[in-house]
């Protein structure tokens, strides 16, 4: 991170070097999270977008048997995508994490190293003085950083809602199902659950 140095003195001794937050840096930052954001929300409405569309009902009141079997037909397939996106989120999500620790960790031994000399060791800092030594002087990386691990984690627990939701449209379909069943029953027609025929799991 640049820093402000004071001029050179006649004895050209070496400048030291005041980390400032400058509005600059600070604009990245906020401009580093905001666009984390902006991709979260993209995905989020996107996914949604892509489940709207394999739902039954779609503002029917009353769903048709063909648009019933359909939907109970092509649950498991939507199921199995959404696990793949799932295993997807999950792995990206701890890459991100693991990026982070690992510049972190870099970055922490460096401080150490830098500060802990032979003829130093009487200034040696404490473990929470590296740490804010770390954060201050890698503020920009570690931001940037941080964003993919909390939006690689909303990600993945977003796609956990969809999963949690989908499992319970199941049992809305099961429902509908079994009215359906009934109905044509009482009215003479014949009509198979594909739930009873094995198609989808339960």
């Amino acid at each position: 991170m640049a820093g402000r140095s004071k001029p050179q003195d006649i004895n050209n001794e070496k400048p030291k070097v005041y980390y400032e937050d400058t509005p600059d840096e600070l604009y990245e930052i906020e401009k580093t999270y905001s666009e984390a954001e902006e991709t979260l929300i993209k995905f989020v409405e996107k996914k949604i977008a892509q489940m709207n569309e394999s739902l039954l009902f779609n503002g029917d009141d009353s769903p048709s048997f063909g648009k019933l079997n359909q939907s109970l037909m092509e649950y498991e397939s939507v199921m199995l995508g959404l696990l793949t996106l799932h295993q997807e989120a999950r792995f990206k999500s701890q890459v991100a994490q693991e990026n982070y620790d690992n510049f972190y960790a870099q970055k922490y031994v460096e401080v150490k190293d830098r500060d802990t000399t032979l003829d130093n060791k009487k200034k040696m800092l404490a473990a929470k003085e590296i740490e804010m030594v770390v954060r201050k002087e890698n503020m920009a990386a570690l931001a940037k950083l941080k964003a993919k691990v909390i939006e690689s984690e909303n990600e993945y627990n977003f796609i956990n809602h969809l999963v949690e939701g989908w499992k319970n449209y199941q049992f809305v379909l099961g429902t509908l199902s079994r009215n359906a069943q009934a109905e044509a029953a009482a009215s003479g027609v014949s009509y198979r659950n594909p739930m009873e025929d094995g198609y989808v799991s339960q």
